[in-house]
């Protein structure tokens, strides 16, 4: 009867959908309008390397040490981290101060690896293909805690174009655009700053935008957050826990795949700081890619002179604002001013009487 009993609940669960043993790709939440694309949960303690690469652009670099990943998964979570004693990206010694010496110690994971991906860098050495997940269009979001650290270095979740239109010596693309979804200092958990580079691509323009995160910053390192992007053909809208923090008037009209990765010794991020606390520790909890039911309309892109009309309108009612922020402030301050003179008045008065 028992043996019965459950052959006819796994079969009701089978018919109802149920996740029984199911994996935790197969669990993840709906969202309301999107279908489920591209979801790594890191639940089973492991890395999926049919979607991740466990290098860090290898092309670019000869030390096979210096562009692997070093990383644990543990209760859900992957854990990008740098210590001390971290393999330097180039070969060369780690953890150096000398910014002369400009050497760089870099952590990540990749879903796309080919030669000259990313025009950012030189070709070092040949690679095999690795096409793990590329995708044009989705919704794309990250749960993760902010690295605590206070000193130099910083952590990056950004895309890059595929290239699916270099030449047969695989240089030339111009489907080498860039998306920084999140870039975020060590020493500013509560700072990021999404980003837009157009590379080689002669259809996009540079884009740069600075967000303040809400609340005390320290919140962003102890508690998980999540960080999106709505990318479509008429933009990019950027949310942190679900919240619009910015937005752009268009985007890249390519494939594109994900990094996940994080510096320090770079040069412009600031050097292995006294302030560092080691390990550097980079929580993320997952990662998922939502595409729209209703698919994405072309038509809904903005032309070049569109793009030009609405800058100018934006740069013109931003300009407004800073204007009538001044004179408000410029108002408030001199009321402030009147306010206390005239206060101080009956005392003036009562001098002036005491001295006749």
């Amino acid at each position: 009867m028992f043996r019965k009993s459950m052959v006819l609940l796994l079969v009701l669960s089978m018919l109802v959908g149920l996740p029984i043993g199911a994996s935790a790709e197969d669990s993840v939440p709906e969202k309301e309008g999107y279908v489920l694309d591209f979801s790594t949960e890191f639940d089973d303690g492991n890395l999926n390397t049919e979607y991740w690469l466990p290098q860090y652009l290898p092309h670019c670099t000869t030390s096979t040490e210096g562009s692997s990943a070093r990383y644990k998964i543990e209760n859900g979570c992957l854990n990008l981290y740098i210590t001390k004693d971290s393999p330097d990206y180039f070969g060369g010694q780690p953890g150096s101060t000398d910014p002369d010496n400009l050497l760089w110690i870099a952590n990540g994971i990749q879903t796309w690896e080919k030669n000259h991906l990313h025009p950012g860098g030189s070709q070092q050495r040949e690679v095999e293909p690795y096409e793990g997940y590329a995708t044009q269009y989705g919704y794309f979001e990250i749960r993760m805690k902010m690295p605590d650290t206070k000193g130099g270095g910083y952590a990056s979740w950004w895309l890059i174009g595929a290239e699916d239109d270099v030449r047969p010596d695989g240089t030339g693309s111009q489907q080498n655009g860039e998306i920084d979804v999140l870039e975020t200092f060590f020493k500013s958990p509560g700072v990021f700053e999404p980003k837009v580079h157009a590379w080689d691509d002669p259809d996009l323009d540079e884009w740069a935008s600075k967000v303040e995160l809400d609340g005390d910053p320290m919140d962003y390192v102890n508690e998980f957050h999540t960080y999106a992007m709505d990318w479509r053909p008429e933009g990019i809208t950027f949310y942190v826990d679900g919240k619009e923090v910015a937005k752009t008037i268009e985007s890249p009209q390519y494939r594109m795949c994900m990094i996940l990765s994080m510096y320090i010794n770079s040069d412009f991020s600031g050097w292995d700081e006294p302030e560092n606390v080691y390990p550097i520790e980079w929580l993320i909890d997952y990662v998922r890619v939502y595409k729209d039911k209703n698919g994405y309309d072309e038509n809904n892109r903005l032309t070049k002179f569109e793009r030009f009309i609405k800058d100018m309108c934006d740069s013109l009612t931003a300009f407004e604002q800073r204007i009538l922020s001044f004179f408000q402030d410029l108002y408030t301050q001199c009321h402030q001013f009147f306010e206390r003179l005239l206060s101080k008045i009956p005392d003036l008065y009562r001098t002036a009487n005491s001295n006749l």
